[in-house]
């Protein structure tokens, strides 16, 4: 059995964007981890920035992503094509995120899955399906 039914969490992340300053929301669906790229459509990820998604920050994939890797998907493929995982994304100030962290764990299963740092208008992933750094 490798799918479970989809969470509904639509009411809570209004809950969550009335309390707390969130700076951009995603679903991370086709197209996958590319469109982290335009977090919101009036700020993009600036040039001379990148994002950082960090294996160890990142919730585990379910078993369906680990078999499909398994039978010969690229890690860059992977990541390209399908979320591993990460149904929707917040960005908020590192602060903040803690915060809204806190308070989404008390209903949900949600995690840190990374940062924006100075860069070259990248998108950087550690995979979780093996040693590869998958880059955008």
């Amino acid at each position: 059995d490798f799918v479970e039914p989809t969470k509904i969490y639509s009411d809570r992340i209004l809950e969550l964007d009335k309390a707390f300053d969130i700076h951009g929301m995603m679903h991370i669906t086709g197209g996958a981890y590319t469109k982290l790229r335009q977090e919101s459509p009036s700020e993009p990820l600036p040039l001379n920035a990148d994002a950082i998604i960090r294996r160890g920050h990142c919730l585990k994939p379910q078993d369906i992503f680990f078999e499909i890797h398994k039978r010969g998907v690229t890690d860059y493929d992977m990541y390209n094509t399908f979320n591993c995982g990460v149904g929707f994304t917040l960005s908020a100030s590192k602060e903040e995120a803690k915060k809204i962290l806190d308070d989404l764990n008390r209903t949900l299963q949600a995690d840190i899955i990374g940062e924006i740092v100075p860069g070259t208008g990248k998108i950087k992933i550690e995979s979780m399906f093996s040693d590869t750094q998958v880059e955008y």
